[in-house]
């Protein structure tokens, strides 16, 4: 996934180093234990709509190249990019990387089985 924030080119990533920033950003503690639930998080709060989410998207699928400038992402996020169409490229993206598509699609059984209840 591509980006243009400030006319410059940002490739995104998918793999370990995303996940890893998200798990350290978003965990629960158990029994003193860390456990990270980035992606579930960052899946939960895109299915809601929250904007904010776009911007840990972003700088997690960064952590291992060029990094836009905060105040750069915010400022595309709010008078740039479509925010729906955004989100729904970051889910498109997810399920398809080989990193996290085996949890997209659980997060998807997971969220099927809740709205047949």
């Amino acid at each position: 996934m591509t980006l243009i924030i400030s006319k410059k080119e940002y490739k995104l990533h998918f793999g370990l180093d995303f996940v890893a920033y998200l798990d350290k950003k978003y965990f629960i503690t158990e029994s003193g234990f860390q456990l990270g639930q980035g992606l579930t998080y960052v899946v939960a709060q895109i299915e809601l709509g929250n904007p904010l989410i776009l911007l840990d998207l972003i700088a997690a699928g960064t952590i291992a190249g060029a990094k836009p400038n905060v105040e750069d992402v915010k400022k595309y996020i709010e008078t740039e990019a479509n925010i729906e169409k955004l989100m729904a490229e970051f889910v498109a993206a997810l399920e398809a990387s080989p990193t996290t598509s085996f949890t997209m699609k659980k997060l998807a059984l997971l969220s099927a089985g809740a709205s047949e209840k």
